[in-house]
This record gives structure tokens, C-alpha cells and sequence, in this order.
């Protein structure tokens, strides 16, 4: 059952789509070749947005309809520095009391979580 809640809408990804030449720069970078010679068409404007990333369509040369995930700018430092900052967290409880609570691995769970 879905409810309405206005107060949740601000949840949600309201993050703007970074330009259309950082995009096809990304897509170039990492494929290693320009975007005229990846595909036959590439859609400038994004399918879709998120704070992660965005989605352009595209077609390959043969015809082939394909939607392109392109990661936000600078996603992966954001994520090592929250990595470094839960495996503090882990430490710190794997190290402290124990207080009378079921012993966990909570490196463990981190190292789990962080592959």
C-alpha cells in the first residue's frame, strides 16, 4: 500500500544532470575512444538523473539501442571517505566494551560491506 507523504518527497533525488560535454568526456575517458566513434547516436540530454549518476540513450553502430550509465564526477573519493570513516565505526565497536551484548565481527561485517 502506497501513501502519500509530502514531507518524503524531499527524500528523493533532486540532483541536476552534470553537462552534456563532462558526460561525453567521462564516456571517453573510460572507454577510450571518442563518442562518434562508440556509438551512432548518443542523446545529450539524460534519460535520467540520480545523485549516483545519469543514463543517456545511445545506439551502436549496428543499430543496436543501448542506455549508457554515466558515475557522477568525483563519486568514488566521496565513497572511500565514508568506507574510511564506517571502518572507524567497526573498529571502535570491535575494540570497545562489550556490555554484556552478543560479540560481533564488526571489521568482518565492514570488510563484507566494502567489497
Amino acid at each position: 500500500m502506497w501513501m502519500r507523504c509530502p514531507s518524503c518527497s524531499t527524500l528523493q533525488d533532486r540532483v541536476p544532470a552534470f553537462s552534456p560535454k563532462k558526460a561525453r568526456g567521462l564516456i571517453a575517458e573510460e572507454l577510450g575512444a571518442p563518442i562518434d566513434i562508440l556509438f551512432k547516436v548518443f542523446e545529450d540530454q539524460p534519460l535520467a538523473a540520480a545523485s549516483l549518476g545519469q543514463v543517456h540513450r545511445a545506439i551502436l553502430h549496428n543499430g543496436e539501442r543501448v542506455a549508457i550509465k554515466v558515475q557522477r564526477p568525483g563519486l568514488k573519493r566521496l565513497f572511500d571517505v565514508d568506507l574510511r570513516n564506517l571502518k572507524l565505526i567497526a573498529e571502535y565497536f570491535q575494540n570497545g566494551e562489550r556490555l554484556g551484548s552478543p560479540i560481533r565481527d564488526w571489521v568482518g561485517v565492514y570488510e563484507e560491506c566494502a567489497k
